[in-house]
């Protein structure tokens, strides 16, 4: 595959910044994604939604990891009162912080994807274009930077599990309600564990294949 003197692609493929802003609009959208099934795990903690089930939240938000908008399909709308803390503009850092940690692992999927024609400077495009849309990590929770997990990943060494002890420091040092231990609290520290890194593992199986779209022939 050839580019073009003007940064695209020979033969009426896409221009770089095309391919550049599919991976943007996949990875925020898993952001935005997970970001709304922590509030639904949340709201259906409280006493009057017991009885609905959190693999349905699961299910559903997985089947589908770009799209924010489908837990819709649950019959349920956000109730601010029932979402206590979640419902703040402090909370939307949390967003920040989701999208960082996933932009950040853009060096790892791109790994897994060695014949593409992607290169890591468009990688770093990416990474650049997400940090726009909104990047946050206060008092560094978030030890990772690009720079660390680029040279990581060029190592071939393993690639670190995606967990989510940056979320538990988040929430005992800004979410105070959030930071109480009851049985809300608990429940939605038990879905952060989980929902993570099957997310995760959603989105960088995702990008792999976008990635593989674009390989060299």
């Amino acid at each position: 595959m050839q580019f073009s003197a003007e940064g695209g692609e020979s033969g009426g493929e896409p221009v770089a910044d095309e391919i550049v802003q599919r991976f943007v609009d996949i990875i925020d959208g898993a952001a935005e994604s997970l970001f709304e099934a922590l509030k639904y795990c949340y709201m259906i903690s409280d006493d009057d939604f017991y009885n609905i089930n959190v693999k349905d939240i699961f299910r559903v938000g997985l089947g589908d990891i770009t799209n924010s908008g489908v837990f819709r399909n649950l019959g349920l709308e956000l109730d601010k009162a029932k979402i206590g803390e979640m419902a703040d503009e402090k909370f939307g850092e949390v967003l920040e912080m989701i999208r960082f940690s996933f932009a950040l692992r853009l060096p790892f999927m791109r790994r897994e994807s060695p014949d593409t024609y992607i290169k890591d400077n468009q990688v770093r495009q990416m990474y650049d274009t997400l940090e726009e849309y909104g990047f946050a990590n206060p008092d560094g929770i978030i030890v990772e930077s690009f720079k660390s997990t680029s040279w990581l990943a060029k190592t071939k060494k393993p690639e670190p599990n995606f967990d989510t002890e940056w979320f538990r420091s988040w929430i005992y040092t800004y979410g105070h309600e959030l930071a109480a231990i009851n049985n809300r609290n608990m429940f939605i520290l038990g879905c952060v564990d989980a929902l993570f890194p099957l997310y995760y593992s959603s989105l960088k199986e995702r990008v792999v294949k976008e990635f593989n779209k674009h390989g060299s022939i």
